[in-house]
Formats: C-alpha cells, sequence, structure tokens
C-alpha cells in the first residue's frame, strides 16, 4: 500500500503492558529522531497481542499524546497476533495487472478462513524457476477484520489517524544495518508479550513467524512485574536462576525450530547471524546463551545507529533503545512512503 510522502512519522506498538510509539523526521535515507515514548498498559488490556480493553488503551494512547512526548497524530500501526496469517506462496508470472486477481484466487484456497472476514495485501518479492518455469514469489498478509476493528476503536479513542496497518514482525525488515542488507540473518524480537522471528535474505523477508516467548512468562513463573524484570535483584537466588535458565531454553528451543523450518526450505540461503532486539534483548545473559547455543554470531543492534539527532547523550537511546525496534521500523517505513 502506497503511503502519502511526509517529512513526519510515528510508529506505534501496542504490547502487553505497555504502548510504545517513535517519532521521527527527515527522509528515510537520512531519518531523524524526535522522539520516542511509552506509556503502561493496565493488566489484561492486551492480551496474545489483541487489545481486549479498547477505551483503556485508548485512553492510555490519549493521555502519552496529551504529555507532548509525541506529537504526530498520523500513525503506523504494528499488529502480531494469532488473528494475522503471513503466508508464502509461489503463482505463474502473469502481467502486473493479474498479480491480483490470481493471488485472491490462490488465498481462497489456501487461507483457513473465508476471504469476506479479512483484510488482505500482498507484495511480489521475486522470482524463481519451479519445473522449469518462472513463478512470482509472493508475501501474503491476511488480518482478521474483526481483531482489526478493536485497534481501530482504541486509535479512535485516542484521537489518532491510522496512516496504515503493517504487521510488527515486517517491520523489523526496517531495522536491518546496511552491513546486513546483503547477507541472510534473522531478527529475533523479545517482547512482553507474543515475540517475533523474522528471516532477512539479501534485504528480502523470507520468513516472518510469531512465537509464543515472552517475558510476561518469565515475569509470572518469577512472581515479579514487568518492570522489575530486568532488574539482577529479581535474579539473586538459585530458584529464580533455574527459572530463567528454563525460560531461556525454551527461547533458544523455539528459535531453532523456527532457524530450521527457514533452512529446510527449497532455496534457502544459509543464515550467517542473529540480531537481537525487543525488551528481553536486555536480559543479561541471554544473547551469549543464544549464539553459545545456536552456534550463530548473535548481535544486539541499536535500532536507531544510523538516525540523526539519536545519540545515548541526546535521547538516552542505548541499550533501552531495543525495545523499540519494532516503532523504529514502523516509523522509517513512514518515511519511505511504501
Amino acid at each position: 500500500m502506497k503511503l502519502g510522502v511526509s517529512n513526519k512519522s510515528v510508529g506505534l506498538e501496542i504490547d502487553t503492558g505497555i504502548a510504545r510509539a517513535v517519532e521521527i523526521s527527515g527522509s528515510a535515507g537520512k531519518p531523524r529522531l524526535i522522539n520516542m515514548a511509552g506509556i503502561e498498559l493496565a493488566p489484561g488490556a492486551v492480551e496474545e497481542g489483541i487489545v481486549v480493553q479498547p477505551k483503556e488503551v485508548g485512553e492510555a494512547l490519549l493521555e502519552l499524546w496529551s504529555s507532548g512526548e509525541v506529537r504526530y497524530r498520523r500513525i503506523l500501526l504494528g499488529v502480531a497476533n494469532q488473528a494475522v496469517l503471513v503466508r508464502y506462496a509461489t503463482i505463474p508470472k502473469v502481467p502486473p495487472d493479474k498479480v491480483g486477481n490470481v493471488i485472491r484466487f490462490q488465498a481462497q484456497e489456501s487461507l483457513p478462513i473465508p476471504l469476506e472476514s479479512v483484510v488482505m495485501d500482498y507484495q511480489v518479492i521475486g522470482e524463481t524457476e519451479e519445473n522449469g518455469k518462472t513463478v512470482l514469489e509472493v508475501l501474503l498478509v491476511a488480518a482478521r477484520r474483526d481483531m482489526l476493528d478493536g485497534f481501530l476503536e482504541t486509535l479512535s479513542i485516542a484521537k489518532l489517524e491510522p496512516a496504515d496497518i503493517d504487521v510488527s514482525t515486517l517491520a523489523l525488515m526496517h531495522t536491518l544495518p546496511v552491513r546486513a542488507q546483503d547477507r541472510t540473518v534473522a531478527i529475533v524480537n523479545i517482547a512482553n508479550g507474543l515475540s517475533n522471528i523474522l528471516v532477512s535474505d539479501h534485504g528480502q523477508p523470507r520468513m516472518a513467524r510469531l512465537v509464543s516467548f515472552k517475558l510476561k512468562d518469565l515475569a509470572d513463573q518469577l512472581g515479579c512485574s514487568l518492570e522489575e524484570i530486568l532488574s539482577e535483584k529479581v535474579y539473586d537466588t538459585d530458584p529464580a536462576l533455574k527459572t530463567f535458565d528454563k525460560w531461556a531454553n525454551s527461547v533458544v528451543t523455539e528459535t531453532r525450530s523456527s532457524l530450521t523450518y527457514y533452512q529446510n526450505q527449497s532455496n534457502a540461503s544459509e543464515l550467517e547471524a542473529i540480531i537481537l532486539n525487543g525488551r528481553g534483548a536486555r536480559l543479561k545473559g541471554i544473547a551469549n546463551k543464544l549464539e553459545g547455543e545456536l552456534e550463530l554470531p548473535v548481535r544486539i543492534v541499536n535500532p536507531f545507529a544510523v538516525y540523526t539527532n539519536a545519540d545515548e547523550r541526546h535521547l538516552g537511546t542505548g541499550i533501552d533503545a531495543v525495545e523499540y525496534a519494532i516503532c523504529a521500523g514502523l516509523a522509517r517505513r513512514g518515511l519511505e512512503g511504501s
């Protein structure tokens, strides 16, 4: 979908327990960070990536914007939950004006829900050969309308205008460092709620998955709040360390399973590295554990590294910046205008 090109953009992520926003300006090639801010959400207001209490979340967003930390009200919203389906498919190579019809026909056959109940979009990401014929590689996204209605109600209460709604996982494409754009890398985003894994092969999204490990589970098991989860004091007992280790093993197991699934696909390129972000990237030892278990280099990358006006002295964009990776990706896409 084409967005109206503007010199300002805001990316909004509504996570379990917190809503985050990033406001930027300038151009896609030279973005400038205006601000990043978050506001706490009531327990139960957002569950499994779905807004359960639109009024409460909308009022929280209204408060965030009223504070003046974020000003621009036309936003790109990131959504990732079980009501959002991301599929990769191939279709016969047809003229550009016929692609939409072919994809809709194929989607009707392959999606587990009726087309009239979803909002659907697609992107042609490349061409390949199948049985001696050229076919188009397509990324298909379908989101249930009733789920989106809850988000739209929330934005209406907050007096925010949605420029577009994107899949949070795919927004991570816009956070890739320059040196990773010509390589095959996996981005692992560990969130309070459902987490995300994206594989980028030379700048094209090749796998986008929602995964079940989340910081909320770890907090519940430790008997602490999401705010306390990063405090080293929480882990100063043997039982707490064992709980963390068990949870971290589940992160490794599910990440390995997802990356193995990608590698087993035909024509899959060999993975070269993992980029770790999301709030969970701030957990002590998690990057080293993934690197040791998966035998791939793991890097924590500041999503604002290429932004002007975004150093630690100006806006505190140190390690805490990784929490805002999805918002940064959404906002960057807004400046790109596509």
